[in-house]
């Protein structure tokens, strides 16, 4: 009678387990189903993240080259305490600038340019780099952008490059600043996306090309430094 009972309870048991395993087994796929139905909507948000990321940067740099291959931006250095008055007359929102020429009357000693657009003499650093800042993001999609400034001794191109190298971002030139932006951008879609940033510094004086980041500032051969792997 006792291994009879036992038997029945062993029966009973086993019936027991075997159900509750079904229904663990059961539970599983069923977790495991809406497991794959996340991964594949997760999948499906990245290929649209990635296609939309594609699509903006595309459009981005399309509003690049409408805006044109080549512009020219005309920056007014503030006159100094020396100089005679300025021979700025109008500043136009469209990119005119009209000089005059106080040697000459009337029409003769008006000109005028045009621009891409004029800064000011009160234009900041950071107002001058806001209109290149979006050449920078070009830069990391692939295309070759260059930005440099041209003008007589003394009428401000290394202040607008470089800033009066002081260690207020605000006085930051645009080197500095494309270099920080350059920095951000690679940061962010560090997810996505794995660059190097490769920098080499020359300059052309006296028709003589010199590395200015060499031991030897004559070497021939000018090779980038990487400084953001």
């Amino acid at each position: 009678m006792t291994n009879t009972l036992r038997w029945q309870n062993l029966k009973v048991l086993l019936a027991s387990t075997k159900r509750e395993f079904e229904n663990l087994q059961s539970q599983l796929q069923s977790d495991l189903k809406q497991l794959g139905d996340q991964v594949l909507g997760m999948s499906n948000a990245a290929l649209g993240y990635h296609k939309v990321m594609k699509e903006n940067r595309a459009l981005h740099n399309m509003v690049q080259d409408l805006k044109g291959n080549i512009r020219v931006y005309c920056r007014i250095r503030p006159a100094f305490d020396a100089e005679a008055k300025t021979i700025v007359d109008f500043i136009g929102e469209d990119g005119s600038l009209v000089v005059i020429d106080p040697l000459k009357p009337w029409k003769d000693g008006r000109k005028i340019f045009e621009f891409n657009r004029v800064f000011g003499s009160s234009a900041t650093q950071e107002d001058v780099f806001r209109d290149t800042k979006p050449l920078v993001r070009s830069v990391m999609d692939g295309y070759n952008v260059c930005i440099f400034a041209y003008g007589q001794t003394g009428s401000g191109k290394t202040y607008t490059m470089s800033g009066p190298g002081g260690d207020s971002t605000k006085e930051f030139g645009i080197n500095q600043l494309a270099l920080n932006d350059l920095f951000l951008l690679s940061d962010e879609r560090k997810d996505i996306m794995s660059y190097k940033i490769h920098v080499q510094m020359v300059e052309i004086y006296n028709e003589q090309i010199r590395d200015l980041l060499a031991d030897d500032p004559l070497l021939t051969k000018y090779p980038f430094i990487v400084i953001f792997p």
